[in-house]
């Protein structure tokens, strides 16, 4: 089985760590005024920046050591390492910037936080399009749009409740990872001998 898995805010606690270093920022760099909205899903809604400003921010996030410094979710390691030892093929997609920088730092924050995986994928904008391209059975993520992209290609998906989406009742949401664990093994019982599994399986062999 092979399981496509979101890294912020789906395996990383980067939201709050993320707003942490806005109001910072906002502070010492930019002077500016504070919070317009503090429950607002975007920088320019949260505070008062421009395009400009919210692009400023984010090449200061990404030149930083901040993506060493988030911590993991709770038990998401665990639980993941589990499903690799099982034999799941785990993917992590993410949306950050596929530069050098981002890239080591992401991995040695992976490593340093014991996850195991066989693939890392980074800027990914169209999440459902590389699920699909590999193979993956399963998709996780926080974000709800990429959940339904990767529906559109007929995927199994999963949302990783956090702030945002806790409302969400049309969807499959989890709130921890040993819900995850809990349903793969499930459906790997019932059907890992299934054409459609076989298939989605080879597709990701056929890639590497």
């Amino acid at each position: 089985m092979i399981i496509g898995i979101d890294i912020d805010d789906t395996i990383a606690k980067t939201n709050d760590k993320l707003i942490e270093e806005a109001i910072k920022y906002d502070k010492e760099q930019l002077k500016g005024k504070g919070f317009k909205n503090r429950n607002a899903y975007s920088f320019m809604e949260m505070f008062y920046w421009s395009v400009v400003d919210v692009d400023s921010f984010l090449d200061y996030i990404r030149n930083s050591k901040f993506f060493l410094e988030v911590e993991p979710i709770n038990d998401a390691s665990l639980y993941i390492n589990k499903l690799y030892d099982m034999g799941c093929k785990i993917v992590f997609i993410t949306r950050r910037k596929d530069s050098f920088k981002v890239k080591s730092r992401t991995k040695k924050w992976l490593k340093n936080h014991g996850f195991k995986y066989h693939k890392l994928i980074l800027g990914a904008k169209n999440k459902g399009k590389i699920c699909n391209e590999l193979g993956v059975s399963l998709f996780i993520d926080n974000d709800i749009k990429n959940v339904y992209d990767a529906m559109d290609f007929g995927i199994d998906s999963m949302v990783m409740m956090d702030e945002y989406n806790k409302d969400e009742n049309e969807l499959k949401v989890v709130s921890s990872w040993d819900e995850v664990y809990n349903y793969v093994c499930g459906v790997m019982k019932d059907g890992q001998n299934s054409w459609w599994w076989k298939k989605r399986r080879f597709r990701f062999w056929s890639i590497n």
